[in-house]
């Protein structure tokens, strides 16, 4: 970490220990009452993480996944704190699984700790709003939901902009808007997404929530395909001003010859 500049070290330190201290003091309360359905959503969220995108314009190759849909249904059907656990193992494997680069510790427990506290502020945006879990009717739990769905979206990516910009000395809301805003309906496709999925999961057993995450999955390959066309433009501009400089520089020598 020493590589980074002084004021995002600092940034990053602090928002680590606050993850961490909000983990370790929110823990004891998590239930765990489905044992099975916990597992099978930690699963499911870290196998998800490994579907991601490189974000071209960051300098730091960042990414984005679409476990956050995994994380708001495990916050629908089991809550909070035990979706803690769900998120950071997800932030894990968004890290370690699938990475073109190995990501240094410190980029890891930033991002576990920045899931920590988006999960735990998703979730008391939730509950004010009148939230209750997934046995609401779908029209009642809209109101909780998108609230929650809004703050989870701002926090999650307001944390990870200010850690880029304050590394690459850029302003924070012109990284934000450039890097993030764009992704702002992937979220709430997420997030009914996973309202779906609970309410199948609660009333009609775990055999359909799997249906309900195609729109999820096609957002995906949607962002995939969008990213991979402005990494092509990005390289094409690229060769294009290495060309033009090679000539530039190629007419300067010819010049000098003839002088």
């Amino acid at each position: 970490m020493q590589e980074l500049p002084r004021p995002a070290r600092l940034y990053v330190s602090a928002i680590i220990v606050v993850g961490l201290t909000l983990l370790v003091v929110r823990l004891p309360d998590a239930t765990f009452a489905q044992p099975l359905l916990f597992i099978a959503l930690l699963v499911l969220s870290s196998m998800s993480a490994a579907l991601k995108v490189y974000l071209p314009l960051t300098t730091n190759r960042s990414t984005m996944s679409v476990s956050y849909a995994v994380d708001f249904a495990s916050l629908l059907l089991l809550g909070p704190h035990e979706t803690m656990l769900v998120a950071a193992g997800s932030a894990f494997s968004q890290c370690h699984l699938n990475s073109k680069d190995r990501n240094p510790p410190h980029r890891t427990l930033f991002s576990v700790a920045s899931l920590v506290i988006t999960v735990q502020a998703a979730g008391l945006a939730f509950h004010a709003l009148g939230g209750a879990r997934s046995s609401m009717p779908l029209m009642q739990l809209a109101r909780p939901l998108v609230g929650a769905a809004t703050v989870y979206f701002l926090l999650n990516t307001g944390l990870i902009a200010t850690a880029i910009a304050l590394s690459t000395r850029a302003k924070i809301i012109t990284t934000w808007n450039n890097n993030f805003l764009w992704s702002a309906p992937s979220y709430f496709v997420g997030a009914g997404s996973a309202a779906l999925a609970a309410s199948f999961v609660s009333h009609a057993g775990y055999w359909v929530a799997p249906l309900t995450f195609a729109p999820l999955y096609l957002t995906y390959r949607t962002y995939k395909v969008y990213m991979g066309r402005i990494d092509d433009e990005q390289r094409h501009v690229q060769q294009t001003s290495d060309l033009h400089l090679a000539t530039i520089e190629a007419l300067a020598r010819a010049i000098h010859a003839m002088d």
